[in-house]
């Protein structure tokens, strides 16, 4: 009995679904709820940056800024797509990207 894929075919799915692996593995979320949760529709975004792969932090992300005199709102810290269109260019300076969302 043949084998269904040639060596050159199986070699290249192998390969096409390590890097799907590999890129998904990546992908991080946390929330973290304060008071109640988010009780309208608000957002807003903001990128931190980290330098030598995430041991330190470049940029300060105030969450409470962001969400000035409110007690119930949700922060949503997760690599967003865009992070991902960053990580080729950050990589060499040893830098990552991560969003944070605060949801009001």
């Amino acid at each position: 009995m043949k084998p269904i894929l040639r060596p050159s075919a199986r070699r290249l799915a192998a390969t096409a679904a390590l890097a799907t692996a590999a890129c998904l593995a990546g992908c991080a979320s946390h929330t973290h709820v304060v008071g109640l949760g988010p009780t309208g529709t608000g957002e807003t975004s903001v990128r931190q940056y980290y330098i030598f792969f995430g041991l330190i932090a470049l940029n300060e992300v105030d969450t409470q800024r962001l969400a000035p005199e409110l007690t119930s709102y949700a922060v949503h810290t997760r690599s967003a797509f865009v992070d991902l269109l960053l990580a080729p260019l950050l990589l060499p300076l040893t830098a990552t990207s991560r969003t944070v969302t605060v949801r009001t």
